[in-house]
C-alpha cells in the first residue's frame, strides 16, 4: 500500500478551516431545546445548535444563553480549539442581530496561538469583516 501524503495547514489554511467549521456549526439546527444541548454529551445527531431564534440580542439574560450555547457547542465539535472564551453582545448597527466574539488557542506546529472569530447572529450567521485574526 503506497503511502499518502499527509496534508498540513500553514497558519492561514488552519484558521480558514476553523473558520468555515464555526460558520457550519453555528449555521447548523438541531432538535434539542437550549436546555437539553447544555446537558448533552454532543452526538453526530446533536451537530449545530439549538433554535435560538427566540432569544432577544436585547436580553442581557438571553445573550448569555447564546455564549453559554455557542460555548459548549465548540467544546463538543471543534477539539482544535482550547481555552475558548465566548462573549454575546449586541450588534449596535443592526439591533435584531447579537455579535458573538470568540477568543480560542489553537495549536500551529508547536506553538500555542491565539485566534479570534467575530459573528453576527440573527437567522443566519455572518462572519464580521476582519474577523478571523
Amino acid at each position: 500500500m503506497p503511502h499518502q501524503k499527509l496534508r498540513l495547514l500553514d497558519a492561514g489554511g488552519l484558521k480558514l478551516s476553523l473558520q468555515r467549521d464555526l460558520l457550519r456549526l453555528m449555521n447548523v439546527r438541531n432538535s434539542l431545546t437550549i436546555e437539553e444541548y447544555l446537558a448533552c454529551d454532543g452526538t453526530v445527531i446533536h451537530d449545530g445548535l439549538p433554535d435560538l431564534l427566540h432569544l432577544s440580542p436585547q436580553a442581557d439574560t438571553d445573550l448569555q444563553v447564546l455564549a453559554d450555547v455557542v460555548r459548549h457547542g465548540i467544546s463538543l465539535f471543534e477539539p482544535r480549539l482550547s481555552r475558548v472564551q465566548v462573549r454575546a453582545e449586541r450588534d449596535v448597527v443592526r439591533p435584531a442581530r447579537a455579535r458573538v466574539v470568540i477568543a480560542a488557542a489553537v495549536m500551529i506546529g508547536q506553538q500555542l496561538c491565539r485566534v479570534d472569530f467575530d459573528v453576527s447572529l440573527d437567522d443566519q450567521v455572518e462572519l464580521m469583516p476582519e474577523a478571523a485574526r
